[in-house]
């Protein structure tokens, strides 16, 4: 009996390095393609090099610093979430964040999140590190959507789709479906689960339905950890990651000699952020659209297409790919 379930141990081993490596052979494949054969790739690389040495060069610095922080601020964020019940050091959080973020490469608005968290997450915590992913990327997407639609609004001002005084029109709108999005999540989906539970508790589940039970008994485990505080905090942090990210963009715009008016910049960012992760297709895949996306925004005010491209694509490279490198080796050094 022990052998076979020696022997059976074995086989999932193996089947689990097989399917990682084969994440990881996929994600620097995506790169490789996306990044490298390029019909434009020497135009863009000639255009960092030459900036490399113009006085602009510190704005390319200074991304790179703010980089790492904004990853250590998404584990903070992320960490809101589950440190009231997992004992997880955050050494650990980063790198399932960083792993989370090298599966993110290959599934759509970073859905990959959850796989790569869940593989690095400890065996007796992985329904629950879903969950608190959940909730933490909810934090995110309330900030982006809060943050972004005001932003294409004072777009829309600047390309004359709606004078200024028509605003208004579309700010109560907005602000409604924003509150609305934060009491369902914070309010209405744990109370309904609560309810849920306690209206079933005591029935027998048969079948597959045994695990929506279980899902459902992990999830109330959960949030009875969860206050107002906790929350608070995740879309504080939500916004500082979404701050640090519009500041970044701005000063590789400023890199490459894309000169805007601060409040222009920061219009055009948010709308870029908010159409990016609208696409449905995984970063890696979708690298032409954000660039097209870029081209559309920042063409508004007449900047050069190569530049536009540059800096896209400059911020696609500090931001996901070498991150998501050091998430890959974590995860196959988890195998």
């Amino acid at each position: 009996m022990s052998l076979v379930r020696s022997q059976s141990n074995s086989f999932r081993r193996r089947a689990w390095l097989l399917i990682r490596l084969l994440l990881a052979l996929g994600i620097l494949w995506g790169f490789y393609v996306e990044l490298f054969r390029r019909n434009d790739f020497d135009q863009l690389w000639r255009l960092f090099r030459s900036n490399l040495f113009a006085a602009t060069f510190y704005y390319l610095l200074f991304c790179m610093l703010l980089m790492p922080f904004n990853w250590l601020l998404e584990t903070l964020k992320w960490r809101q979430f589950t440190q009231p019940w997992s004992g997880m050091s955050f050494g650990q959080s980063l790198r399932a964040v960083l792993a989370g973020v090298a599966a993110s490469m290959l599934l759509p608005n970073r859905s990959g999140d959850y796989l790569g968290r869940w593989l690095l997450a400890p065996e007796q915590q992985k329904g629950k590190i879903i969950l608190a992913t959940v909730a933490g990327n909810y934090c995110q997407f309330l900030i982006l959507l809060g943050l972004g639609l005001p932003s294409l609004l004072w777009l829309g001002h600047y390309t004359k789709a709606w004078q200024i005084s028509g605003i208004e029109k579309f700010a109560a709108p907005v602000l409604l479906v924003f509150l609305g999005l934060l009491a369902l999540g914070v309010v209405g989906i744990p109370r309904l689960l609560h309810h849920y539970a306690e209206r079933n508790q005591g029935l027998i589940w048969k079948g597959a339905w045994r695990y929506v039970q279980t899902v459902l008994d992990q999830a109330l485990e959960v949030l009875q950890h969860y206050r107002l505080a906790t929350f608070a905090a995740g879309l504080g942090l939500a916004a500082l990651r979404y701050g640090l990210y519009s500041v970044q963009y701005y000063a590789i715009l400023h890199f490459y000699g894309i000169d805007l008016p601060a409040d222009a910049a920061l219009a055009g960012v948010g709308t870029i952020y908010l159409l990016q992760t609208a696409i449905p297709l995984p970063p890696v895949l979708g690298l032409l659209a954000r660039g097209e996306i870029a081209l559309l925004v920042w063409g508004i005010w007449g900047a050069n297409a190569l530049s536009t491209l540059a800096a896209s694509y400059t911020l696609f490279v500090l931001n996901l790919v070498l991150p998501a490198l050091l998430g890959l080796f974590f995860i196959v050094k988890k195998a």
